[in-house]
């Protein structure tokens, strides 16, 4: 019986979806920072560093770009307003409560909808549907 749950288990993908299917090291590193507790100190972008100390509680004020501080700082109680790029302000409402469907990008609104409950598989964008099956996780 146990050989039989574990083969069914390895076969869904679901359970086993991990950061390490990521190929990009430093979407990689990140999600293993979030989503398995690992230090983000392995993240190269500084930008993604930054952002990645701010979801562990650190500030946004160390991320350059200003419509990524603004989304992070959202994350943390501001509103959405000041991002100037649509589809980051669209994703930052849908967190917020509001619907993926303004989300222009089709892979960014598949993990946005996934988000929200409904599976990764539409997600085309293999690093993204593995950072989305990690979240499922």
């Amino acid at each position: 019986m146990k050989l039989i749950l574990a083969m069914l288990l390895m076969f869904s993908g679901y359970t086993y979806a991990s950061c390490s299917s990521i190929h990009d090291s430093d979407q990689r590193n990140y999600c293993q920072a979030i989503q398995e507790g690992s230090t983000c100190s392995a993240v190269r972008d500084s930008d993604m560093r930054a952002a990645c100390e701010a979801e562990k509680g650190s500030t946004c004020a160390s991320i350059r770009d200003s419509d990524q501080r603004a989304y992070c700082e959202a994350k943390k109680g501001s509103t959405c307003s000041s991002i100037r790029d649509s589809d980051l302000r669209a994703t930052c409402e849908a967190e917020k409560g509001s619907t993926c469907a303004s989300i222009r990008d089709s892979d960014q609104r598949a993990f946005c909808e996934a988000k929200k409950g409904s599976t990764c598989a539409s997600t085309r964008d293999s690093d993204l549907r593995s950072q989305c099956e990690a979240t499922k996780r």
